[in-house]
């Protein structure tokens, strides 16, 4: 997921043009197939997609991506960064947005659990010792590690990651990493959204990858 906050040219901001958000959605579904759009039931933006896990929302506070790259079309890290900032550059364009004042990132994966048990990992080896738990009740375990990011003390700016035990299938974990990135000095451009957009794979790929393999090493050493 990737969102971003235009920058208003009023307050509050006004609704965007509807023939402008249609001719969106056809210039956008040259190249993306989407099967659905409506306005919002205030009439305002638009939303369009082929379900609650891909689509796209346009609205004058917020220009909103959500893409699953395991679906029926597998998306690559790198090809689903370049469709969310086509469609992203689409929209700017057509709506006239001058800049961007806020921009989230999100990425949701699971990864195979190293020995198999998501439970016992999360417990004994991220959170080192799951005995707390027990405490609080039989059916309790160590359901997740959550670490942050706040970069810079006087920048708003912040990570985070979260690591827990997938609930329906305990040899994977649930892996959800956030990014908060905010205008300080001049407006986000589309620039800064594809670099940061490259951080946050680059984060998942790299030191997650590393923290969940080297964990067990880690906790032997303590």
């Amino acid at each position: 997921m990737v969102a971003v906050v235009p920058q208003p040219r009023q307050m509050p901001p006004p609704p965007f043009d509807k023939g402008a958000l249609q001719g969106i959605f056809a210039a956008v579904t040259e190249s993306y197939s989407y099967q659905g759009f409506g306005f919002t039931p205030n009439g305002r933006g638009a939303q369009f997609g082929n379900g609650p896990d891909d689509f796209v929302e346009l609205r004058p506070a917020l220009l909103r991506i959500e893409a699953k790259m395991d679906g029926p079309e597998l998306l690559l890290a790198d090809m689903v960064q370049e469709k969310a900032l086509r469609i992203l550059g689409i929209a700017v364009d057509g709506l006239k947005i001058e800049g961007l004042l806020q921009c989230a990132i999100q990425i949701v994966a699971s990864a195979d659990t190293p020995g198999g048990d998501a439970k016992t990992f999360v417990a004994e080896k991220l959170m080192h010792g799951g005995q707390q738990a027990t405490k609080l009740g039989g059916n309790y375990f160590g359901a997740a590690v959550r670490f942050r990011d706040l970069r810079e003390l006087d920048r708003p700016d912040e990570d985070e990651l979260s690591i827990e035990p997938d609930v329906n299938n305990n040899q994977l974990l649930y892996l959800d990493h956030k990014m908060a990135r905010f205008a300080v000095t001049g407006p986000i451009g589309l620039d800064d959204v594809s670099m940061w957009m490259s951080e946050a794979f680059s984060f998942v790929d790299g030191p997650t990858m590393d923290l969940l393999e080297n964990a067990e090493g880690d906790n032997d050493t303590r």
